[in-house]
């Protein structure tokens, strides 16, 4: 099965990893676990590229062998490395019914019990949030969110915060019930691990605590030899519900690890020191911009710390595909309460007036049966170039935005 990369670019290949849907008749391969392999066409012959087999399933439903058949699908993940800026041509081998199973090298190690799963690789070490001594009741718990990061690069310099988590959000704030938060699972409802030579992914899902009218997943793939977590997120209102907020992207830090912020401001890169920005409420909100701004970076000279969120995709949708209630959404950068964060507010009904004086926790926007909030970003944990310290999420942002067109098949001719 022929799979080509079009539209690639030497200088963005290779960062993020790609992900190919197949689908095969069941009756050509007798064991998909067993038999698959994939190469990349090369002018000196056909090299075997290590890839993970996921998300696979036979389906049989609605299959008469005539007009449908038994189907195997899946989806395997690879980095491309092939040379050039032209099209890549893989190949997705199967029906030897004698092959064994590969064994690719790979430098991911799992430990631990979850969902408090201790992830590592050759460039960090990643724990998910579980119970430790010393920690407050309210952050205490076994929710498998972020909770630390060792940079390899940098170890002396952890990511971590005395709450026990990093990743926060999303979020749903009902001011009669309570600010809920993923890391208030304990354990969350559905948890589980998958884990193979490329990534290790992690999967939990449940309703927000104490507010069942939201279902939130979150979904974490953290890969071989890199130093970004993939994190997947979807929020399913299953009933209607009024909210003060409603929010998702945001990780927190001690105030004070990080000194300046970079972000993309409409196409434009801009960095400058956060003690440049005057807190404009009681939150402490310093920067608003675009909800859907390429990256967001905070980073440290001096300890040699960096920190981004680099964004793949967003959507809102509301009940039958009208647009999903929107208030204030954007960016936001935040140093409060002995915390900096970014996140994107959804819905955020707390700042529409800058007077403390006129701050109002009262209103309520309506969010209907039937709205989805999903997003994908990579987080980022990088050392910062000496004058160059936005450069690494620069690169991954524009990884994400020039990915390669991929089509499973046989190519049509220009001509067509």
């Amino acid at each position: 099965m022929p799979i080509t990369l079009m539209y690639r670019d030497d200088g963005t290949k290779g960062q993020l990893p790609i992900d190919v849907t197949f689908s095969l008749l069941a009756d050509f391969c007798a064991d998909p676990q067993k038999e698959l392999r994939l190469v990349l066409k090369t002018a000196s012959g056909e090299e075997e590229v290590p890839f993970q087999l996921s998300r696979f399933s036979r389906w049989t439903k609605d299959t008469d062998g005539k007009r449908s058949m038994p189907t195997l699908n899946g989806r395997i993940t690879f980095f491309d490395d092939s040379s050039g800026n032209g099209n890549a041509e893989y190949f997705l081998l199967y029906g030897n019914t004698n092959a064994a199973a590969p064994n690719y090298p790979t430098d991911l190690q799992v430990s631990g019990k979850g969902p408090a799963w201790v992830i590592e690789n050759s460039k960090m070490i990643v724990r998910l949030h579980g119970r430790k001594d010393g920690v407050e009741k309210s952050t205490n718990h076994d929710s498998g969110q972020i909770s630390a990061v060792i940079l390899k690069a940098n170890p002396d310099v952890p990511y971590e915060t005395k709450q026990n988590v990093l990743h926060w959000d999303p979020d749903i704030f009902i001011p009669t019930r309570r600010w809920s938060y993923p890391f208030l699972w304990d354990p969350p409802e559905s948890c589980e691990i998958v884990s193979g030579p490329i990534f290790v992914e992690v999967r939990r899902s449940g309703p927000f605590p104490d507010i069942e009218e939201a279902h939130l997943a979150v979904n974490y793939r953290i890969f071989a030899n890199r130093s970004y977590i993939e994190s997947g997120t979807i929020i399913r209102i299953q009933n209607d519900v009024g909210v003060a907020a409603l929010r998702n992207d945001e990780l927190i830090f001690p105030e004070g690890f990080f000194t300046h912020v970079g972000w993309d401001d409409n196409g434009r890169h801009a960095v400058s020191p956060m003690s440049a920005h005057k807190r404009v409420n009681k939150h402490g909100d310093i920067l608003r911009f675009s909800p859907v701004a390429d990256y967001v970076a905070f980073f440290n000279p001096s300890n040699g710390v960096g920190a981004a969120t680099v964004r793949e995709s967003f959507a809102a949708i509301g009940p039958d595909g009208a647009p999903a209630p929107l208030c204030d959404n954007a960016t936001y950068v935040t140093l409060g309460n002995g915390l900096q964060y970014w996140f994107r507010a959804l819905i955020f009904l707390l700042c529409d007036s800058y007077d403390p004086a006129n701050h109002d926790h009262r209103r309520l926007a309506t969010v209907p049966k039937g709205s989805i909030y999903a997003d994908r970003n990579y987080y980022l944990f990088y050392v910062p170039e000496k004058g160059d310290p936005v450069s690494e999420p620069i690169n991954l942002s524009r990884s994400a935005r020039m990915g390669p067109d991929i089509k499973v098949g046989d190519v049509l001719p220009p001509s067509r």
